[in-house]
């Protein structure tokens, strides 16, 4: 069962933001990370309900190429610093060595403690099974919290369900102002 106490729906991704940013303004529960001061909604189920409409048209300012470095330094494995600072400059303050980002999702996705490839068990789960609810990536580890790092995921969990001949995908993620 999802607790969810705010269904926000719009056409487009930039409309959903939009009225994502209004509920934070309104609504917020307002918390102090290691991060500086953020703005917090939980239990919150967002649906963009064009899917082709999901890229935000403020990815003409050139954020693309951030977005999709991000994506292929996920897909690529790796924890690189310097692969995701040519396209996102600001990670270079969240690397614990100079060389590395503790908290990279491409270890965690591809190769989880040492050798689990949870994106390919994921894929071979709902082949076998397209009804299940136990198609879950996890991104955020108990052991995160052991040692503090200046970046840990924020993407908890990524959970992926087949429903009515569609993939539908939830996400538990803590946002940062």
């Amino acid at each position: 069962r999802i607790d969810i106490r705010m269904y926000i729906r719009n056409d487009t991704l930039d409309d959903l933001l939009r009225a994502v940013f209004r509920k934070l303004l309104q609504t917020a529960y307002h918390i102090r990370s290691t991060k500086g001061s953020n703005r917090e909604l939980s239990g919150v189920l967002l649906e963009v309900s064009k899917p082709t409409a999901r890229l935000s048209r403020t990815e003409t300012k050139g954020t693309v190429f951030s977005c999709l470095g991000e994506l292929l330094w996920y897909l690529s494995g790796t924890d690189s610093l310097e692969f995701i600072a040519y396209y996102v400059r600001a990670y270079r303050q969240f690397s614990d060595d100079k060389r590395t980002l503790y908290g990279g999702y491409g270890p965690r996705l591809l190769h989880m403690r040492g050798s689990v490839n949870q994106v390919k068990s994921i894929i071979n789960l709902l082949r076998k099974r397209p009804r299940t609810r136990q198609a879950v990536i996890q991104l955020f580890n108990a052991e995160d919290i052991l040692k503090k790092h200046k970046d840990i995921p924020c993407t908890c969990t990524i959970q992926f369900m087949i429903r009515r001949g569609h993939l539908n995908v939830l996400g538990c993620i803590l946002i940062k102002r």
